[in-house]
């Protein structure tokens, strides 16, 4: 099977690849069995051997060991021998720590629209103006009082990697470098985020807002304040209690409205509407209005914490 899965990565397949149709069947028929989902639970945080499953999983070994073989096949767990009472005993550890299957198209590269990218680390906001609870933590550790809104000004401010606050806004300001010359017909803004609350609460709404070059673009709710488990990279340090991950949100601007995870929701802003051209910064400001339905904060999450690798972005098309 695969060679392009290695331990401890994540990875996306697409179905407008080929070549990767078979490795997508292999997958899917390796998780449409609840036996093997017990055994990729069950070595989710130590490597062990077929009998140790087979005893934790009240089943035969040599279902153990057929289900092993499946899911090795599908490249979801690697297998390894080590010197045990009875000669080399089979062992059983994480291959991949996830994967998505894109149901989207992969246009030719000669038929892509230029593109124009670039990732804003979470710190490096340019404004807020925000109410406690609210607080800042890194990825090695924390960086700043909690529930002050005055240290959201320090320097430290560059390195934190989960930002939450109650209330209030957050800025960024996006360079606008590219040729004027380059001629875009769409924004997308891409970000982690969910609702804000003491510990978490995955039902816990809050209406976010997010303003584009001052222009008011859209309103979603997120459904709650994730945790309960802990984020794919959300540091160790952290503790469990904790706010863990957020959703991924897609929002996008281009001549027909607006869009939300690629989902129109309204044509009352268009892409002209924000005259990108027209400064020398990209404004983007996240946060709460004054007369929201449901108040309930923001975690925004960096690359080194939550459940995606990556900061805010921001792509012209």
């Amino acid at each position: 099977m695969s060679d392009i899965l290695t331990p401890q990565k994540h990875f996306i397949l697409s179905i407008d690849n080929d070549a990767e149709h078979k490795l997508i069947a292999e997958i899917s028929r390796a998780l449409s069995v609840p036996e093997r989902i017990a055994i990729l639970k069950s070595i989710l945080r130590s490597n062990k051997n077929l009998s140790m499953l087979s005893e934790e999983l009240d089943m035969p070994i040599s279902s153990v060991a057929r289900h092993v073989d499946i899911l090795t096949d599908a490249g979801l767990i690697y297998t390894s021998y080590q010197p045990g009472p009875k000669g080399h005993t089979k062992y059983c550890s994480q291959a991949v720590l996830s994967f998505t299957v894109s149901l989207e198209s992969c246009a030719d590269e000669k038929d892509a629209k230029p593109e124009y990218a670039v990732e804003m680390p979470l710190g490096m906001f340019s404004h807020c103006h925000i109410k406690a609870p609210c607080g800042m933590t890194g990825a090695e550790g924390e960086i700043a009082g909690f529930d002050n809104p005055n240290v959201f000004f320090s320097p430290v401010r560059l390195q934190a990697e989960c930002i939450w606050f109650d209330g209030g806004f957050i800025s960024y300001n996006f360079p606008t470098d590219f040729p004027r010359t380059q001629k875009f017909s769409e924004i997308t803004f891409s970000f982690e985020i969910c609702s804000e609350t003491i510990y978490y609460n995955n039902n816990w709404p809050s209406d976010i807002t997010v303003r584009i070059n001052d222009v008011e673009t859209v309103t979603f709710t997120s459904p709650g304040d994730f945790g309960g488990r802990r984020g794919k990279y959300t540091p160790l340090y952290w503790p469990v209690t904790s706010t863990q991950f957020g959703l991924l949100k897609k929002i996008s601007v281009n001549e027909e409205g607006v869009f939300v995870d690629n989902s129109f929701v309204s044509d009352k802003v268009r892409f002209a509407d924000l005259k990108i051209y027209n400064g020398s910064a990209i404004k983007l400001d996240i946060g709460i209005k004054e007369d929201a339905k449901h108040k309930g904060g923001i975690n925004l999450f960096g690359k080194n914490f939550g459940d995606y690798p990556q900061s805010i972005m921001m792509t012209l098309k």
